[in-house]
């Protein structure tokens, strides 16, 4: 079986996050979730838990060769993915309704320059 730090390694980059950013989702030191990555320190199963659902993963994908990462999602579109993460279902709605207003105003803009 395929080191479970190796293997969040390998999820969080496919994912275009940092260890800062899985880090303070799972409310743990950068430092501490670097050790786990290099299979320097032995998390418990709660906090490996903590660690997958701040990931928006399960435990069981740290321990399989389950592909987790949509085909096609670029880095940048995988931090906006990110941002989504522990937001309730509310929030969600009003992040969407702001890019749909972003989206608006750079159609917008876009139109008045080819004018």
């Amino acid at each position: 079986m395929e080191n479970y730090g190796k293997r969040l390694h390998d999820i969080r980059v496919q994912m275009g996050l940092s260890q800062e950013q899985v880090a303070l989702l799972a409310d743990i030191t950068t430092s501490y979730y670097g050790q786990i990555e290099r299979g320097t320190a032995n998390p418990s199963v709660a906090l490996l838990e903590k660690i997958c659902s701040a990931m928006n993963i399960t435990l069981a994908d740290i321990f399989t060769k389950t592909e987790i990462i949509l085909d096609g999602v670029d880095s940048l579109s995988r931090q906006v993915l990110f941002q989504l993460l522990g937001k309730n279902d509310k929030e969600k709605e009003i992040i969407l309704n702001v890019i749909k207003q972003i989206n608006k105003l750079i159609l917008l803009e876009s139109s008045e320059n080819l004018e």
